[in-house]
């Protein structure tokens, strides 16, 4: 789980990785709102963007979008024209809809979540990541299509292993799971992690000044709260990002 601590100065620092000379053309609205929309929109725009390069009429499936990432994703698909179906739980469904989805289908309520989606897609983004929504996204592709996941298996791997035997271990699966899906369906195959990037930066402040682009904010606690950020997102009690203040 992460947290986004702000501060003016921290946001800045957020995107000194890319120039500090080139954050002038980065608008900054409210901190507080500011520092939940880099990961969440950064991730989703490379995954979208820079990995499947979606063009507009593409239609687009997103696999969890009731999270940032996946509530990202949707919106800088519906802004680049493309149709987009996902799949989320009950309280997320009119949100999604109202972002611009075409079907928000609700794994909870739905018999047969499958059945329930409609045709096929030219990119999947799979926020959930467990072997049942990575078999049910490849299926959904057109051949040439994109499968990115977000839960690939680097973290693990290096979690159990430790970097100097993990990290070789997740590219060997990473190789192995892009030559199969390639041969078998016909289709790419990728993790998906947050870079940043100016490029992406550009365009997600242009949606957000356009009101185009929302990672909503449901909660802020003071840095010394942190004990009680983390239970109120661990029982589930905010299901928006939680922003921690420094003072």
């Amino acid at each position: 789980m992460s947290f986004n601590c702000i501060l003016s100065k921290v946001v800045l620092i957020t995107f000194s990785s890319i120039g500090l000379s080139k954050v002038r053309d980065i608008a900054i609205v409210f901190a507080w709102e500011a520092s939940a929309i880099p990961f969440a929109a950064l991730t989703a725009w490379r995954a979208l963007k820079s990995t499947a390069r979606i063009s507009e009429g593409q239609r687009i499936l997103v696999v969890g979008g009731g999270g940032a990432v996946g509530f990202a994703a949707i919106q800088l698909a519906v802004a680049a024209g493309c149709p987009v179906t996902t799949t989320c739980g009950s309280q997320s469904v009119d949100r999604l809809l109202a972002a611009g989805a075409d079907q928000a289908v609700d794994y909870v309520a739905e018999v047969d979540v499958e059945l329930a989606i409609k045709g096929k897609f030219d990119a999947v983004l799979d926020t959930i990541g467990v072997l049942e929504t990575e078999r049910m996204g490849i299926s959904f592709l057109k051949r040439g299509g994109h499968y990115m996941t977000l839960q690939g298996e680097a973290a693990s791997l290096a979690d159990k292993y430790g970097l100097t035997i993990g990290l070789p271990a997740a590219t060997v699966v990473l190789l192995r799971k892009q030559f199969q899906y390639r041969y078998t369906h016909g289709i790419e195959y990728s993790w998906t992690f947050m870079r940043a990037d100016i490029e992406g930066l550009v365009e997600i402040r242009k949606l957000c000044e356009a009101g185009k682009m929302k990672i909503p904010v449901d909660k802020t606690f003071p840095l010394t709260q942190v004990k009680e950020a983390h239970e109120a997102k661990d029982k589930k009690l905010i299901q928006g990002k939680v922003v921690l203040e420094l003072d």
